[in-house]
């Protein structure tokens, strides 16, 4: 039977979809402006710990305190960005605004991170945190509306589409950032420093200016709605009227407290802010799960630097560790939407969203104890500090002679040639003479040698030079370096002098490093300064005359993440030479999600009235019933 008349028409052109809306194009500026501004955020934020503690010299407590609080700040400002949008300049203006305070505070951190003395720095980089924190969370609840509000109503599911697409810009954006900016710091040498926080903080900074000019270049295409007033004081004004109403009253008892406000709001309303309550109380316990779940930027950052990071041959940066979680959310929503959820439907488990949630909670405190396991494995290989009153000292027999160390008050100290010990247990200060006996070598004198046991670790070494014993000391230290990258020295004795402008170096590879400056009598044995590198396989190489190296390398050296090396180099021209603190959060994440799990069996889903009468009474509806979104939102009266 066909259809006559202009409805008909109406209505295939409909279906043809001859009669669509055309696309906003208004949304590819929108979309771009996000990416710019995430990855500036998320490129900052990756490295903010390390920088606080390489960088600014604050202890792990420290840092962990103040990304934290920038975290923090960042989440609690959208509640001013929301208020300023919907009741006094809209959110096109509030974007625009708080953007450019957001690229000044970008721009503050670049700056603050260029090495100066050390209060300018912290108070300059502090100062970029606040203004950052400000600016981040006054435009994160305009965005996203601003983006809906550009599709009319018949564009349902192109908005749909949109806020997939936005969200997949998002984590673009994080996860470019964050594989990026640590590379920008740990590679790039500038301002005579072997990092290059400046730049790091740069690249962000210029994105973020970047966001702001494309999100002015698409103002002739947006749809701008004027603000419609304050949600929020409309939410307030009408709890306290049915509080104040409910304490003063004397009228029957009504069903719900807030429907004493029955007399001054309408019905809607009072039923939308019941809705909202009814969510929040399911939402009470997940303020502690984020704040758990942001130890990813902290806590497990900072355990990534004990870790040696190897993965298939590349070294890992240890804040590029963070950008599992954008990459697996990217990799796994597909899986879990297509695949994962509907065989669990199938099982006729997990179909509810509080459901999922609570299983991924307790996931997430699995995670926790999985970091507080691979703590305490690292831990076992950390360096024992000695105890109050107390010091170390290294000694390095970096000689062809077997020695034989007297020491007052110590059992005897006995080195075969070029091996190395430990004495962890000498007290502070105390004067004490030292007698050094060779034997198995051509010297056959023995040193004696007033020593005083140092009030910081040291190293030792005794070495062989003009057919006599030297001993030379040098403060040493077992501190990782702050950004994992390994540390090493050298402990060398040689037979041949050292020209100040040519052959004072060595090299790994293709890398070289200066020896320490030293007097001319000590120009053939000495103790370099410790020197950072990335980790890896390196071949060393020693020189051989004013200008030229070693062909061969003298050997192949291998340094790990975290590592702290002492290299010897004994070198004969005619021979030739040879907390328990994840465990806690694990249960806090456990306790937490326990509690939202009991929430939520005894949750009730709540719609609107108009569902609620459709439900009862399903004759009434125009539309297919949707059993798939029955069983996800299974309403209680």
């Amino acid at each position: 039977m066909s259809s006559n008349g202009k409805g008909g028409t109406k209505r295939r052109a409909e279906e043809d979809g001859t009669d669509k809306e055309p696309y906003p194009k208004s949304i590819f500026f929108i979309l771009g402006n996000e990416f710019c501004e995430r990855f500036s955020y998320y490129g900052m934020r990756t490295i903010l710990t390390i920088y606080l503690t390489e960088e600014l010299l604050y202890g792990d407590s420290q840092a962990t305190l103040i990304f934290h609080a920038f975290i923090m700040l960042s989440y609690f400002t959208p509640l001013f960005g929301a208020l300023l949008a919907d009741s006094y300049l809209g959110k096109f203006k509030t974007i625009l605004y708080i953007s450019i305070v957001y690229a000044i505070g970008n721009i503050i951190l670049s700056v603050g991170s260029i090495p100066n003395t050390l209060s300018i720095m912290k108070g300059v980089t502090l100062l970029g945190l606040l203004i950052i924190g400000i600016g981040t969370g006054g435009i994160k609840p305009c965005v996203s509306a601003f983006g809906g509000d550009q599709f009319s109503n018949k564009q349902e599911k192109e908005r749909q589409k949109f806020f997939s697409i936005f969200y997949f810009a998002i984590n673009s954006g994080s996860v470019i950032s964050t594989l990026l900016t640590p590379i920008l710091r740990a590679d790039v040498h500038c301002f005579g420093s072997d990092s290059c926080y400046p730049l790091a903080y740069g690249v962000p900074a210029v994105l973020m200016v970047v966001s702001l000019i494309l999100f002015v270049g698409g103002k002739p295409l947006y749809k701008i709605r004027k603000s419609e007033g304050n949600i929020f004081s409309s939410v307030f004004k009408c709890i306290s009227h049915a509080l104040s109403r409910k304490t003063k009253s004397k009228d029957k008892k009504r069903e719900h407290w807030l429907d004493y406000a029955d007399d001054k709001y309408d019905k809607t309303l009072i039923t939308d802010i019941k809705t909202l309550l009814h969510v929040l109380t399911i939402f009470l316990p997940l303020p502690v799960f984020w704040a758990l779940f942001d130890q990813t930027g902290s806590s497990w950052t900072l355990q990534a630097t004990k870790m040696d990071r190897e993965v298939l041959g590349y070294y890992i940066k240890p804040d590029q560790m963070q950008v599992m979680n954008a990459l697996l959310i990217i990799i796994l929503i597909p899986i879990f939407d297509y695949a994962v959820y509907p065989l669990f439907n199938k099982c006729n488990l997990l179909k509810k969203p509080l459901q999922r949630i609570a299983v991924g909670g307790f996931l997430s405190a699995l995670a926790f104890v999985v970091t507080g396991l691979v703590e305490l494995k690292l831990e076992s290989g950390f360096p024992i500090f000695p105890e109050n009153g107390l010091t170390d000292l290294n000694i390095i027999n970096n000689s062809p002679c077997r020695i034989r160390i007297e020491i007052p008050e110590h059992s005897e100290v006995n080195l075969n040639a070029f091996q190395e010990t430990s004495i962890d247990d000498l007290p502070f200060g105390k004067e004490a003479t030292w007698k050094v006996y060779p034997t198995n070598c051509t010297i056959s004198q023995s040193v004696v040698q007033q020593f005083n046991a140092p009030t910081t670790i040291e190293s030792m070494m005794i070495t062989q030079q003009g057919g006599k014993l030297e001993i030379i000391q040098s403060k040493d230290t077992k501190a990782r370096s702050e950004d994992g990258e390994p540390k090493f020295r050298i402990f060398y004795s040689t037979d041949y002098d050292f020209f100040p402008t040519t052959n004072s170096s060595f090299k790994l590879d293709d890398k070289k490093f200066q020896f320490m400056n030293r007097s001319d009598e000590l120009a053939k044995f000495g103790v370099t300064d410790y020197y950072k590198i990335e980790p890896g396989k390196y071949n060393m190489y020693f020189p051989i005359n004013e200008t030229d190296y070693q062909n061969d390398p003298l050997s192949e050296i291998e340094l790990k993440s975290g590592g702290i090396y002492i290299a010897t180099i004994y070198h004969n021209i005619a021979d030739n030479f040879t907390s328990y603190e994840m465990f806690m959060f694990a249960a806090l994440m456990g306790l937490d999600m326990m509690g939202f799990s009991i929430m939520a069996y005894f949750y009730k889903y709540v719609g609107s009235e108009s569902e609620k009468d459709s439900k009862a009474s399903p004759s009434k509806s125009t539309g297919k019933e949707n059993n798939a979104y029955e069983e996800e939102t299974d309403f209680n009266k």
